[in-house]
């Protein structure tokens, strides 16, 4: 009965021992991409992670989850690349300017 006990709290442990990583979430993008102020990038497809706020604590587990601390949810994530920030219409509009500018 002993080394029953003994297994099934060993079991528990191991269970629970996931390494994990704290981090802050720098932004989330309109397409789910949780950018952490590291600079590193996780995509979700959980509509719950699109609602998580600058600033918020998170734990990134190794098995491919992130739990935010602050809103208390755990959602899959897969490590991304941060994507490109730039905003296409305001390259469109620097290039027009300086087409202006050249013409004058």
């Amino acid at each position: 009965m002993r080394e029953v006990a003994l297994v099934v709290a060993l079991l528990f442990v191991t269970g629970l021992a996931v390494a994990q990583d704290a981090e802050t979430i720098d932004h989330v993008t309109d397409d789910n991409v949780i950018v952490l102020q590291n600079g590193e990038a996780f995509e979700s497809q959980d509509p719950a992670s699109s609602t998580w706020m600058d600033n918020e604590d998170v734990l990134i587990l190794d098995d491919g989850r992130m739990v935010n601390k602050d809103e208390n949810e755990v959602v899959d994530v897969t490590p991304t690349a941060a994507p490109d920030e730039d905003d296409p219409d305001n390259e469109q509009k620097a290039v027009l300017l300086v087409s202006r500018t050249i013409s004058i």
